[in-house]
């Protein structure tokens, strides 16, 4: 499947809201995991059935409910009718090339984000995940289990923590805070790649060499595609004058600002050092060739002398003075070795050579 854009054949035609899986399907079957929690106590609740959120809607506590597996409309469209999530959400969380977004509902806060992680093969690989805030509960959707949340999980496990004491919203700003570090990061260590590149290509063309290069700028291109727009979705969630926001989570929504702005620019920065490192490679390579053409050059110079008086002499002529005279062969030869010895100085001195 295409990484840049996923097969869109199947919506084709069909009207808004309708729930169409579009992407790739990663597990067999979805599982729900849901942790409550408050200042005093925290309980995590693996493997939950759809009949189970009901109960943790009306909960006094702050809930988090993690779904893994959007690949069947149903599931999806279950949780939509619990926790009345608009139709047009539902058809967002099941549409995994939908672009980063951040929307405002009458009940709910709706964001779109993707999360990065180390793929196979030195490529990175990317989830949608989805993020529904309401006034006590957090629904998050992902493509399949694993994901870079745990250390937001072990904050939660903490008493004293920040993450026990705010409401759920704080909860998504933690969630999105630790998406874009892993942006960062991924960053640095392909940035590390890159210019380690440098040696290599200033060490002499070579065909690996720049097949590295294409695959690092099919990767950086990948993530500006992902990154970017972000960006505009961290700027609209600092923005937000949503009640669902609590005041106090505010000022951390906008440490986010500059963390995604790093990012951003780092991939810019990345994918022009990507083409001055092609360019360098193109311009070593043409270099490389002119020498080769140059010397070969010379010495086709140096010969075309030589070869015109061989051929002087072995034409079939009779009457050939110097044939007849007893110095000759060995005056033929310092003929031509003075010839090609006095090209190379003239070469040496007008530094071609």
């Amino acid at each position: 499947m295409a990484r840049f854009l996923s097969q869109r054949s199947s919506k084709i035609g069909k009207a808004p809201g309708s729930l169409i899986f579009v992407g790739q399907q990663k597990m067999e079957k979805p599982e729900i995991k849901v942790i409550t929690y408050n200042v005093d106590q925290i309980q995590e609740h693996e493997h939950q059935s759809l009949e189970d959120l009901a109960a943790f809607r009306q909960s006094e506590d702050h809930v988090w409910i993690d779904v893994r597996g959007i690949h069947e409309p149903e599931y999806i469209q279950r949780i939509g009718e619990l926790f009345e999530l608009h139709p047009l959400l539902q058809e967002a969380v099941m549409n995994t090339d939908q672009r980063p977004v951040f929307e405002e509902y009458e009940n709910c806060l709706f964001m779109v984000v993707k999360m990065l992680q180390n793929g196979a093969e030195g490529t990175i690989d990317a989830e949608q995940v989805s993020m529904v805030v309401t006034d006590k509960v957090l629904i998050t959707f992902q493509e399949k289990p694993g994901d870079v949340f745990e250390p937001v999980r072990g904050r939660l496990r903490l008493a004293n923590s920040r993450l026990r004491q705010r409401t759920v919203d704080y909860l998504c700003y933690a969630l999105v805070d630790t998406i874009i570090d892993h942006y960062v990061v991924l960053i640095e260590r392909f940035g590390e790649r890159i210019e380690d590149m440098e040696d290599r290509i200033t060490a002499g063309p070579q065909k690996d060499v720049l097949t590295s290069i294409y695959a690092n700028k099919r990767e950086i291109n990948f993530l500006r595609k992902v990154v970017r727009p972000v960006r505009e979705c961290v700027l609209a969630f600092i923005k937000s004058d949503s009640e669902l926001i609590d005041p106090n989570t505010q000022p951390f929504l906008h440490n986010l600002e500059p963390l995604i702005i790093l990012a951003s620019e780092s991939i810019e920065t990345y994918r022009d050092l990507l083409s001055d490192q092609l360019n360098i490679y193109e311009t070593t390579a043409a270099n490389r060739l002119n020498e080769i053409m140059r010397v070969l050059t010379i010495f086709s110079v140096i010969f075309i002398p030589l070869t015109f008086i061989a051929g002087i002499y072995g034409t079939n002529f009779e009457y050939f003075p110097e044939l007849k005279w007893q110095y000759a062969y060995p005056t033929f030869w310092a003929v031509l070795v003075g010839t090609a010895g006095l090209m190379i100085w003239y070469f040496r001195r007008k530094n071609w050579l």
